[in-house]
């Protein structure tokens, strides 16, 4: 295949200096972080409005497992779409597939928004929420925009500001969120984000430039189908075992498609001219451990916020607005801490915070273990959980990204965003077990525990980071 890629020209004076004006670079800052924030305030809701969905299409506790899909096909077309998309920015330009992704986003969020007045079927939903998770790929479509117009001097503290967006828009998510669901109902959650989403598409059409680093490559179509059936397989797979057990022959099944899927893709990468994914790339340490703590923060993150809603509800009987604001602390801690984390690994590199993210992280699952039976622990729990979490992500997406040509970052880091989603579904499914567990006295430090394990996994795993700085981006 051609690894290479190649710098466009285009008519902007500031194009071959290396990256943008100040005035241009913290414009296309605050826009990308603001598609952040929207994507994540309608997210932060589709679980805790969730039973509000499911009673206004007439479905009880029983059919749990059907209105559940308005989450999991979101999440399982989010997965296909990271990588293809990013795939196909990197040969024909992120701004036009970040055009497309924000387009098609607006038309599904919209649709989503009136399923009910359109159909009695929750079906139709389901479906209109698959076409918006191809919106989810405008995230490495992000991260790879970055990457093309910040010098690497500020690339880290950019970054930073892209991931503490996450926390922003999920805070906002469940306390705007929440309040809209309870005031006006669910559809408004929908409904409210859409002048936002045709404004960002504008500004994206006309604002931002086109991208100078192309791949010289075709897409690999037969490659984007195996890692379709690989993910849609897996993630469907540990989405049911909640609802059917681990042992389920339907879900072992599922299991065991994806294990053949994820063959024959490897076996096609490594003999295709033009791959989705460069298996050598892939061979690369540093972007080999990124991804494998990618799926630890997933699946530890998503596993305690499965958990703290159901301390919250069952426990401490609160709704969606006062659950959203157990966690708010957190994401303000991740906003002001997310910046700063770029700038400490501007000037010491990614490994050391990474490190020192999971380690914090670590000591909030302790906590949380130890303290969970008031809200105010909960609160104190959560902020020292989120505040490493947050060190983390930062130090590992400018790991990947300093160490992944300028051409192929939509890819690499779509691929670290699908291991994380990876590890979001499966971390939830086994607190879901654990949590069901009537035999277990204290489920939800079981739960806790578990946490504190997977990340002193990823904690020992950064240590074995090349120390690179950002200066050294390849």
């Amino acid at each position: 295949m051609s690894a290479s890629g190649t710098e466009t020209t285009d008519s902007n004076p500031a194009a071959s200096s290396g990256g943008f004006g100040n005035r241009y670079t913290t414009f296309l800052l605050l826009l990308l972080g603001a598609i952040a924030v929207m994507v994540m305030y309608v997210e932060a809701m589709a679980i805790p409005a969730l039973p509000w969905v499911m009673a206004d299409f007439g479905l009880g506790q029983e059919d749990y497992a059907l209105g559940s899909w308005i989450v999991t096909i979101y999440l399982v077309v989010a997965a296909v779409a990271i990588a293809i998309f990013g795939k196909l920015g990197d040969i024909y330009g992120k701004k036009k597939m970040l055009l497309i992704a924000m387009s098609i986003y607006t038309v599904a969020v919209t649709l989503t928004g009136f399923s009910r007045e359109l159909s009695d079927s929750i079906y139709l939903m389901i479906g209109f929420r698959a076409i918006q998770g191809l919106g989810m790929s405008a995230f490495p479509l992000a991260f790879a925009i970055i990457r093309d117009e910040f010098p690497n001097e500020k690339l880290a503290v950019a970054q930073g500001v892209i991931s503490a967006m996450f926390g922003v828009g999920n805070a906002f998510g469940l306390v705007v969120g929440g309040y809209v669901t309870e005031e006006w109902g669910w559809q408004w959650t929908y409904h409210t984000v859409i002048p936002f989403s045709i404004l960002a598409t504008a500004v994206v059409a006309w604002k931002v430039r086109p991208s100078r680093f192309r791949l010289e490559s075709r897409v690999d179509i037969l490659g984007g189908a195996l890692l379709a059936l690989t993910l849609v397989a897996f993630l469907i797979g540990a989405t049911e075992a909640r609802n059917l057990g681990w042992t389920d022959s339907f879900v072992l099944a599922l299991f065991a498609v994806s294990s053949i899927g994820l063959m024959l893709f490897v076996y096609w990468q490594m003999r295709a001219k033009d791959p989705l994914i460069r298996p050598s790339l892939m061979k690369v340490r540093d972007i080999a451990l990124a991804n494998a703590i990618g799926f630890m923060i997933g699946f530890g993150m998503l596993m305690v916020s499965l958990t703290i809603t159901a301390i919250a509800s069952y426990e401490f009987g609160l709704g969606p607005l006062k659950i959203g604001m157990l966690n708010l602390p957190m994401s303000v801690m991740m906003f002001i801490l997310g910046p700063i984390a770029g700038v400490v690994v501007s000037k010491v590199g990614p490994k050391w915070p990474t490190t020192f993210g999971m380690c914090l992280a670590i000591v909030g699952f302790i906590a949380l273990d130890r303290f969970h039976a008031s809200e105010l622990q909960l609160v104190v729990g959560i902020v020292i959980m989120g505040s490493g979490i947050v060190c983390a992500m930062v130090g590992m997406i400018n790991l990947i990204i300093i160490s992944t040509p300028k051409e192929e970052t939509g890819i690499v880091t779509g691929v670290n965003i699908i291991v994380r989603t990876c590890g979001a579904v499966v971390g939830p499914a086994v607190a879901t077990v654990l949590i069901s567990d009537q035999a277990n006295m204290d489920a939800y430090g079981t739960v806790f525990k578990m946490g504190a394990a997977f990340l002193a996994v990823g904690a020992f795993l950064t240590l074995f980071f090349s120390n690179k700085k950002v200066t050294e981006a390849v």
